[in-house]
C-alpha cells in the first residue's frame, strides 16, 4: 500500500505542482494574485471624442443624429468650404437644381414645410442645411475652411491623431479622437478632360461647374460658350445660359437616357419652370396647420423611390418595358423627329447608370444658335479655339467643363491605420485591392474606429440620399455605444466578414443592367466593372440588414484594465447615474400613460 501511494506522487508530480495527499488532508492550490474591480461606479457612456470630415449633407446629419445617439459625445466637423452643403455649396452653376422633389430630399427629423418649388435649386438646398446646424447646435462644433491633411491611427494611445490645416490663417495643428467618421462625400474633386492645350495654350476662359462664380455668370453675355459634357450638370447650365450666349457648342462623348422625371407618378420639370410647381403661401400654411396631411403628402412621394425592381436585371421583360417607356417619351419629346432620335437614343440598358431629367434640354440642343457635336472628339485647343478630330476648329470665348468628378470613394487625404495601410493607396485602381472593400459600405478592415457616412456600396435602391445617411449616422451610433460602455478601446470589422460582404456585391450585381455597356459614377469603369454607388439590394434590405450590427463580424480590442477581466467596466457594482442622477434619471423607465412604446420598451435607458 506504501509503494502505491508513492507511486501515485511520482505521477501527480509530473503533472501538477500540488501534491497529493493522503484522505482527510485538505488539498490547496497556490492561489494567483486576487484581482480587484476599479472602486468606481459603473458607467454606461464614458466620455469619447469623435472627429467628423465634411459639412455637406452626410456630415450635417451625422453632426446632428450620433451626438444625441451617443451620450458623453464631444465632436469637432471639419470643413474645408467657407459653408455648409457639401456638394450644394459647391456647385453654383446657373440652372443648379434637385431633380429629386424638395418634400423628399430632405432630413427625415427635420422635415421643412416651406420649400419653394417642387425641385429645388441648390441655394435653397445649402439654405436648409444652414439653418439646421444652427438649430442643432452643429455650428459651435463646425470648423469651416479647415481641411484635413491627414489622420494616422496610434496603436499606442488607441485614437485616431488627425492633422488639420486652418485654411484662412495656414496654420497646421494637430487632434486627437477615439473616433474618426469620414463625411467627406463622393461629388467635391473636379475632374477636367484631358485636352492638350487647354491649360497651357488656350487664352480664354476655362471653368468647371463645380468652381464657378457669379463673376463668370456676368461674363457670358454675347459670348461664345463650349460646354463639354452632358451629364446633370452640363445640361442644367447648357439651359440656363442659352438665352445669354451668342452661340454654344454642346460637346457630348457619350449618350443618356434624358427623361422627363424618375417617376411618371412624380411632376415633370417644365420649359421656364424647372422646378415644376412653386408652392403657394396656401399650400405652405396647410403644411404647418394639418402635420398629418403634410406626412402622408411626404409619404406618397417617398412611396415612388420604394418596390420592386425587377426592371434592373439584364435581359428581363421588365427592363424591356422600361427601355420601350423611355424611347417612346423621348421620340415624343421630341416631336417625332427621327433623325435626332437616333442620335440621342442610347444603346445600353435603362438602368446601367443614372438617368437624367431633363426640362429644356431636348429643346436647348435644337436651337439655331446651338451645334451639337456628338459624332467627333476634341483633339487639343488653340488659342483661340476647340479643334475637333475632323480637323475642324471652332473658336470659343468660354469653355466650360461638365465633365464630373474624380472618384469620390478614395479618401481624399492620407488615412493610416493599422500596420501603416494608408486606405487611399490600399483601394487604388492600382493598388493590392483595387476597389473600395468597405464593411456594409461604412467600415474597413484593420482601420480601428473609423467609419464613412457615405461610401463605395452604401446606397440602397429606394429611400433618398439624406435618409441613406440617417442610416449610416445611426448604424455608427450603434457601434460607438458598444465599444464606450463595454470595456472596448477599438473595433474594427475582420476581413474574412469584408471579403464576405463584397462577394456578395460581386454576387448580387452579376445580372443586373449596371454591367450593361456604359460607364458613370456609380461603377469603376466601363461595361460589367466593380459597382461603387448601390448597397447589393434595395433600400429596405439595407434597412433592416443594418439595425443591428453583426458584432461576430468584428475584431475587438479591450482596454487595458480588460485585458485582465472582460468585465472590468462592471466598476464597483453602482452606477453613474445612481451616484448622480435625480428621481426623473432613476425612474426613466416609467412612461405617461398612453405613450409606451413597447416595442422599444426598455431599448435605452437613456429615454
Amino acid at each position: 500500500m506504501a509503494r502505491a501511494i508513492e507511486r501515485l506522487k511520482q505521477i501527480q508530480e509530473t503533472i501538477s505542482p500540488q501534491p497529493i495527499v493522503q484522505s482527510g488532508d485538505i488539498v490547496k492550490e497556490t492561489p494567483k494574485e486576487l484581482w480587484k474591480p476599479r472602486d468606481r461606479p459603473f458607467d454606461s457612456a464614458p466620455s469619447v471624442k469623435a472627429i467628423i470630415v465634411g459639412a455637406g449633407i452626410a456630415g450635417v446629419s451625422a453632426s446632428i443624429l450620433i451626438p444625441r445617439k451617443v451620450a458623453n459625445l464631444s465632436y469637432k466637423v471639419f470643413e474645408r468650404q467657407d459653408a455648409v452643403g457639401g456638394t450644394w455649396a459647391q456647385n453654383r452653376y446657373p440652372g443648379v437644381r434637385c431633380d429629386i422633389p424638395s418634400h423628399s430630399y430632405q432630413l427625415t427629423f427635420a422635415p421643412n414645410t416651406h420649400w419653394s418649388e417642387y425641385y429645388s435649386s441648390g441655394a435653397e438646398i445649402r439654405q436648409y442645411y444652414e439653418r439646421l446646424v444652427k438649430e442643432f447646435g452643429v455650428d459651435d462644433h463646425l470648423y469651416l475652411k479647415h481641411e484635413v491633411l491627414s489622420t494616422i491611427w496610434s496603436d499606442d494611445i488607441k485614437q485616431w491623431v488627425v492633422k488639420v490645416q486652418n485654411l484662412t490663417t495656414g496654420d497646421i495643428f494637430t487632434e486627437t479622437s477615439d473616433f474618426f467618421i469620414s463625411a467627406a462625400g463622393r461629388l467635391n474633386v473636379p475632374k477636367y478632360p484631358k485636352i492638350p492645350g487647354l491649360e497651357t495654350v488656350y487664352k480664354g476662359i476655362v471653368a468647371h461647374t463645380a468652381e464657378w462664380t457669379d463673376d463668370l455668370t456676368k461674363k457670358l453675355k454675347g459670348k461664345r460658350v463650349a460646354v463639354i459634357g452632358n451629364g446633370a450638370s452640363g445640361q442644367q447650365i447648357f439651359v440656363d445660359i442659352l438665352d445669354d450666349t451668342a452661340h454654344i457648342d454642346q460637346y457630348v462623348r457619350s449618350r443618356q437616357w434624358i427623361v422627363s422625371a424618375f417617376n411618371p407618378n412624380l411632376i415633370a420639370p417644365k420649359i421656364g419652370l424647372p422646378g415644376a410647381h412653386v408652392f403657394t403661401d396656401e399650400e405652405k400654411t396647410n403644411f404647418d396647420k394639418d402635420p398629418k396631411a403634410y406626412q402622408e403628402y411626404r409619404r406618397t412621394i417617398e412611396g415612388y423611390f420604394h418596390g420592386r425592381y425587377e426592371g434592373m436585371i439584364s435581359g428581363s421583360k421588365e427592363n424591356d418595358q422600361i427601355r420601350q417607356k423611355y424611347e417612346e417619351e423621348l421620340l415624343a419629346r421630341l416631336g417625332g423627329d427621327k433623325s435626332w432620335y437616333n442620335r440621342l437614343v442610347p444603346d445600353f440598358a435603362p438602368g446601367c447608370k443614372r438617368p437624367i431629367p431633363s426640362a429644356g434640354y431636348l429643346d436647348a440642343i435644337r436651337h439655331p444658335k446651338v451645334d451639337y457635336i456628338d459624332s467627333t472628339t476634341i483633339t487639343h485647343a488653340t488659342e483661340t479655339g476647340l479643334v475637333t478630330d475632323d480637323g475642324k476648329e471652332r473658336p470659343v470665348d468660354i469653355v466650360i467643363v461638365a465633365t464630373g468628378f474624380r472618384n469620390g470613394f478614395l479618401p481624399l487625404f492620407p488615412t493610416i491605420g493599422k500596420n501603416g495601410i494608408d486606405l487611399g493607396k490600399r483601394w487604388a485602381e492600382d493598388g493590392p485591392i483595387g476597389y473600395p472593400e468597405t464593411y456594409f459600405g461604412i467600415m474597413a478592415p484593420n482601420f480601428p474606429n473609423y467609419f464613412a457616412v457615405v461610401q463605395a456600396n452604401t446606397n440602397g435602391l429606394g429611400g433618398t440620399f439624406p435618409l441613406q445617411t440617417e442610416i449610416s449616422a445611426t448604424y455608427i451610433s450603434k457601434v460607438i455605444r458598444k465599444v464606450q460602455g463595454q470595456g472596448y478601446r477599438a473595433i474594427y470589422p475582420s476581413q474574412e466578414a469584408t471579403d464576405d460582404f463584397n462577394e456578395i456585391i460581386t454576387a448580387f450585381f452579376d445580372d443586373k443592367v449596371i454591367g450593361d455597356q456604359c460607364d458613370g459614377w456609380w461603377k469603376s469603369g466601363f461595361g460589367k466593372s466593380r459597382p461603387l454607388v448601390s448597397w447589393p439590394g434595395t433600400g429596405h434590405h439595407r434597412f433592416d440588414i443594418s439595425r443591428d450590427p453583426r458584432w461576430e463580424d468584428f475584431v475587438f480590442e479591450r482596454s487595458e484594465g480588460g485585458k485582465r477581466n472582460r468585465f472590468e467596466y462592471f466598476g464597483n457594482g453602482y452606477t453613474e447615474r445612481e451616484k448622480s442622477g435625480g428621481k426623473d434619471s432613476l425612474t426613466s423607465y416609467l412612461k405617461e400613460v398612453g405613450k409606451i412604446d413597447i416595442a422599444t420598451l426598455h431599448e435605452n435607458w437613456n429615454d
